[in-house]
């Protein structure tokens, strides 16, 4: 494990601002044989939307992109197909994520979203619609901060006054018993009557 600042000192770890892991992987042995049907693979089927591969959960959601953002992927360049389809899982999430309500999302999240979106970009996706609503999330959060500062401070002054509410309350309760004692009659009854 490795943090973004430790990976952005250390010279030669980053090209073009790009990190490239590789593995290797060798197969030693194989120990028996996989024997699942098609129906209990874990491999998902994938769908094609305007060239992107998507689950098939997400087709409706995607076609919706690309019908309501003609250009969205315009001028986009990689023609991998992982790559696409990465590319997508990026956009769809994104997309899904500005959609929360800003009291589910952190800053480091919309810090977050803000690189995804970039990322997006310099693939060639045209978003400054998302952009433009990831502003908007970002101000309403702003807000919610802002507005959870106020209530909190409002709260604060609120509480010695509600301490000397109660204090007043219980001097007028006791003042209410000394007036009814005041004006309660005396009765002839009473030892101390002559």
């Amino acid at each position: 494990m490795i943090s973004l600042t430790e990976l952005h000192a250390e010279e030669g770890l980053l090209m073009n601002g790009e990190l490239t892991v590789v593995a290797k992987v060798e197969v030693l042995e194989v120990v028996g044989k996989l024997d699942v049907s098609e129906e209990s693979s874990p491999i998902m089927k994938t769908i094609d939307v305007n060239g992107f591969q998507v689950l098939p959960s997400q087709v409706e959601y995607a076609k919706s992109l690309f019908e309501r953002h003609l250009d969205i992927a315009s001028k986009f360049r990689p023609k991998n197909p992982y790559l696409k389809t990465a590319y997508m899982n990026v956009l769809l999430s994104l997309t899904q994520t500005i959609c929360q309500s800003p009291q589910e999302l952190s800053n480091d999240d919309l810090s977050d979203a803000g690189a995804a979106l970039a990322y997006l970009r310099e693939a060639g996706f045209e978003l400054d619609w998302l952009e433009k609503k990831l502003n908007e999330v970002k101000e309403k959060k702003k807000k919610e901060e802002a507005c959870l500062a106020e209530i909190q401070d409002m709260d604060e002054h609120v509480k010695p006054l509600k301490k000397k509410y109660l204090d007043l309350e219980a001097q007028i309760d006791k003042k209410k018993a000394e007036l009814l004692a005041a004006r309660a009659p005396l009765s002839l009854n009473d030892d101390n009557v002559v």
